[in-house]
């Protein structure tokens, strides 16, 4: 079984991560209410069937897949396939495997949405690499949490707080500019002769 660790190389030296997922209630803590019932038991959620004939309790329900003759699916039997109909070649679990990282510029985040945050944790770290976040560089590389056939893009930083990793997907997106005019010099400046009718102190 493959180490739980996020491990990264940066020219000729590697660097194993221990990660711990940032989120809300860690940085803010949180809250929850809690409906009691008249004796002060817990309630639960529960679903009422559309003639209202059956109560269904938590763990009542559940999502199955099914063909095109309403058999069911086991989703190990599922394959991904291309656009052409050929099986999908899924990409293995980086966790515990060496992932090259590359040097990027921070506008390369736009390209991505994050969708996690994971704090990191290096029992020893590359001088190298050590120095570069220092220096408040960006890298890229590969993260597959389980093998899957879309692998996330993972953005390693750094910032007072410690070293951080974020997970992110291609947005797919392509940023649009839009071409103003050059202003002319030779053209005269527009007068507006209502400029001198404005008085902010009235207002």
């Amino acid at each position: 079984m493959a180490r739980r660790e996020i491990v990264l190389t940066y020219g000729e030296e590697q660097t194993a991560f221990k990660f711990t997922r940032v989120d809300r209630s860690k940085l803010y803590g949180r809250k929850e209410r809690v409906i009691l019932d008249e004796d002060g038991e817990r309630c639960v959620p529960a679903y009422l069937t559309h003639d209202g004939a059956a109560l269904v309790p938590p763990g009542g329900t559940a999502h199955i897949y099914v063909d095109e003759h309403f058999d069911t699916v086991e989703r190990s039997d599922l394959l991904a396939v291309d656009e052409a109909g050929e099986p999908l070649e899924a990409y293995a679990s980086t966790l515990g495997e060496p992932q090259p990282l590359s040097p990027v510029a921070p506008a390369r985040l736009l390209d991505c949405l994050i969708t996690s945050v994971y704090e990191l944790a290096a029992e020893e770290l590359g001088q190298a690499l050590k120095k570069a976040l220092a220096d408040g560089d960006l890298f890229e590389s590969v993260y597959n949490y389980r093998e899957g056939y879309d692998p996330d893009v993972l953005f390693l930083l750094s910032n007072e707080e410690g070293i951080f990793a974020l997970i992110g997907k291609e947005t797919g997106f392509a940023f649009l500019t839009r071409e103003a005019p050059e202003a002319d010099e030779d053209d005269d400046e527009e007068i507006d002769e209502l400029d001198d009718d404005l008085d902010f102190s009235m207002m």
